[in-house]
């Protein structure tokens, strides 16, 4: 459902003295981190260092690194995808696309719906900063419809906030009909929310099973 974001924004790639890292990081978030275990820890640190422009920061960047790469904890894996994601927001939007796009593969192999929204919420800012807000909005739809699967469980406050951003959003794309589309689900959430009814929280409230859909 969601469009090409920033990495194909015509944002100029940052290009490092270790080719192979910078190609794989090209093929995406899994080949990035393969390409980075075979490179190691400290060529892995280095490159990233180098990539943000703060060479000095090399060992700063180890202890993250050698988690990511190789601990066999997957929430701490996520951690330090986001740890260094955010390191690349507003230097590099291509290498922070690609890892939060990781740390929200995570979320979703953990079921975590705190990781889940934040890598959303970071994914739809990078999209909407590169003139994107149908991307942006896709990645909340996205949100919205995981959390309305069986079992899969949020904060209400993450539900209303990914409503308030799709419709922020459709109107700044010009989109009015799909904005009082999801002013309408809005409120129909908010009724049940409010109800203090289980499926505020876990689940899916709507009546028709079928996903939302963005207004491409």
């Amino acid at each position: 459902m969601r469009q090409d974001s920033s990495r194909k924004s015509g944002q100029p790639l940052a290009l490092t003295l270790n080719p192979r890292l910078d190609s794989a990081l090209s093929e995406g978030w899994e080949a990035w981190e393969e390409a980075a275990r075979n490179e190691g820890v400290d060529r892995t640190a280095a490159w990233l260092a180098q990539r943000l422009g703060r060479p000095k920061m090399k060992d700063d960047l180890a202890e993250t690194v050698e988690a990511l790469l190789h601990s066999d904890n997957e929430d701490d894996r996520a951690l330090a995808r986001a740890e260094i994601a955010e390191l690349f927001e507003g230097i590099d939007d291509f290498a922070a696309d690609t890892l939060w796009e990781g740390v929200l593969a995570a979320g979703r192999q953990l079921e975590d719906p705190d990781i889940i929204f934040e890598a959303t919420v970071r994914l739809a800012a990078i999209a909407e900063s590169h003139g994107d807000p149908l991307a942006a909005a896709e990645y909340f739809i996205d949100f919205l419809n995981w959390r309305r699967q069986d079992e899969h469980t949020s904060d209400a406050d993450a539900v209303q906030t990914a409503f308030d951003e799709i419709i922020r959003l459709a109107r700044q794309d010009g989109e009015q009909r799909a904005a009082a589309l999801y002013e309408f689900r809005q409120a129909n959430y908010t009724r049940i929310a409010e109800a203090e009814d289980d499926r505020a929280t876990v689940g899916d409230w709507e009546s028709d099973p079928r996903p939302y859909e963005s207004w491409a």
